[in-house]
């Protein structure tokens, strides 16, 4: 078939699309006989496709979104034909229905996101994938909070490494290094699996960066990925994440005390990263973080446990399993997890090295608690501080270390016991932290999304503008808010200063 006969065909049967937007079957004809167009499509007219079939086939963005899923599995099924009988000259109209198909992706519909993921793999495998269409994915990686978009992005790098590595420029392999360096610290298992595979392939192709990628992780994601270059990788499998659904518990994680023996005792522990006591710990699968309290064997249970001592009380025990303790918490803040289940976020002696340089982070005491329950660890909330820590914002040459708004007198008697106002002091500074920590996220977010948005500004739509202006005005009213809960707090301690 030649470039006219195809552009008739597909604008004849768009049309028909058009004139049945409730007719699901005659629009499935309608997709199928698209496809027989490109499929019949000689080489020669294939590698000339250009703007005018791709403004024809416009419509497909949005039937990728249609509810009923034959149809998303038809239009997926006639993307892939495109890119396979197209190649790169698919490379803008790619471009252009990328971000549908990862939004389906990331839905809550299953199949039809299952035949989206299938679709986004082909192209990329057909259709060469650099410059802004690699950025989209890397931009998106970074900005979705959506733990299936991600391992989308994860998986289009990886394709792009095996298939485009020997045609990607300087800039396209410091947008994957950007992207690998996301990936190997997500919070997501599945996610961090899929990364150590794209490390694998990055280091064959890029050895050089690769060593510098590996020089900016955690040096227990370094060990693993050292054993990974040493072929290690076979053997440590589960450490890696790469665990079978099948072989999981029941219960991805020890809930209460009796729940221990929910847990099969056949099942591999799964070593995991070498935790110790003091890390700062994520359990994924749950969205709980906290400090591991305890590192070892379970009496009557098999294998490898991590004690984790959460920031919130989301768990349901005090450390004990049947009337033993393995540490000591508060009730409902303790859980038992696999290794394999925990991920690392901060190591203890990074974070001690955190304190230090930043001594106001530990300056209050368990006993210094201005909470209304007295045993409240506020030294814990303050280390909290320390997830932001990516902001990487650096003090100016003439700020001064921060310092406690209250020191103790060097005659001071009974440290132990601080006044009413060294009280109300104390928890106002963790107040004014948690607030600056906070506003920092949030202009934080907006600086990535107003670069994201100049980046793209030329060729936005105006549905495009308004978007983006009505995620300006929502983050301008999220710091009202914030500074409005602020206040609030500052009167309330002034009145207390006054009491006291």
């Amino acid at each position: 078939m030649s470039k006219d006969a195809l552009l008739t065909t597909l604008t004849r049967e768009m049309e028909r699309v058009a004139k049945n937007s409730e007719n699901w079957v005659e629009r499935m004809h309608a997709v199928n006989e698209m496809q027989k167009a490109f499929e019949g499509l000689d080489a020669t007219a294939a590698s000339t496709v250009g703007a005018d079939v791709w403004r024809v086939l416009k419509p497909l963005k949005g039937m990728v979104q249609d509810l009923r899923s034959q149809i998303v599995k038809e239009v997926c099924n006639l993307l892939t034909t495109i890119s396979r009988s197209t190649g790169d000259a698919m490379v803008p109209f790619l471009r252009e229905i990328l971000p549908a198909l990862v939004d389906v992706r990331g839905s809550g519909n299953k199949v039809c996101g299952s035949y989206c993921a299938e679709c986004i793999d082909a192209c990329v495998s057909y259709t060469v994938v650099k410059g802004p269409t690699l950025k989209f994915f890397v931009d998106t990686l970074l900005e979705s909070k959506n733990k299936l978009i991600r391992l989308c992005c994860i998986t289009v790098v990886k394709l792009v490494l095996v298939h485009w590595s020997a045609v990607v420029d300087k800039t396209d392999v410091q947008q994957i290094e950007r992207a690998l360096k996301l990936a190997l610290q997500d919070p997501s298992s599945s996610c961090r699996s899929q990364s150590y595979e794209v490390f694998t392939v990055f280091q064959q192709k890029f050895p050089k960066r690769a060593a510098s990628v590996m020089s900016t992780v955690d040096y227990k994601i370094q060990k693993r990925l050292e054993s990974m270059i040493n072929g290690e990788s076979t053997s440590r499998r589960h450490s890696l994440g790469e665990i079978p659904l099948g072989s999981l518990s029941r219960r991805s994680i020890t809930s209460d005390s009796a729940s221990v023996d929910d847990i099969p005792g056949q099942i591999d522990e799964a070593s995991g990263p070498a935790l110790e006591t003091g890390d700062r710990v994520c359990i994924p699968d749950k969205e709980l973080f906290g400090f591991v309290r305890f590192v070892g064997d379970i009496e009557g249970v098999k294998g490898k446990w991590i004690g984790v001592e959460l920031d919130a009380p989301h768990g349901k025990n005090d450390g004990s399993v049947k009337g033993r303790y393995y540490f000591r918490c508060k009730p409902k803040y303790g859980v038992f997890a696999r290794p394999h289940q925990v991920f690392l976020t901060i190591s203890g002696p990074k974070l001690a090295e955190q304190q230090e340089k930043h001594p106001d982070f530990n300056h209050m005491t368990h006993e210094q608690s201005f909470q209304e329950d007295p045993s409240e660890d506020i030294a814990v909330e303050s280390v909290l501080n320390l997830e932001f820590t990516s902001l990487e914002l650096s003090p100016g040459p003439n700020s001064a270390a921060p310092t406690s708004p209250v020191e103790p007198g060097p005659d001071s008697n009974d440290p132990l016991e601080p006044t009413a106002l060294h009280l109300v002091l104390s928890k106002a500074s963790v107040a004014h932290r948690k607030y600056l920590d906070r506003l920092l996220q949030l202009v934080r977010a907006e600086l990535e999304e107003h670069q994201r948005f100049d980046t793209f500004m030329a060729t936005a739509s105006s549905a495009d503008a308004v978007q983006y202006l009505q995620q300006l005005q929502n983050a301008a009213q999220d710091k009202i808010v914030l500074s409005d809960r602020f206040i609030q707090h500052m009167i309330q301690a002034q009145q207390a200063a006054r009491e006291s």
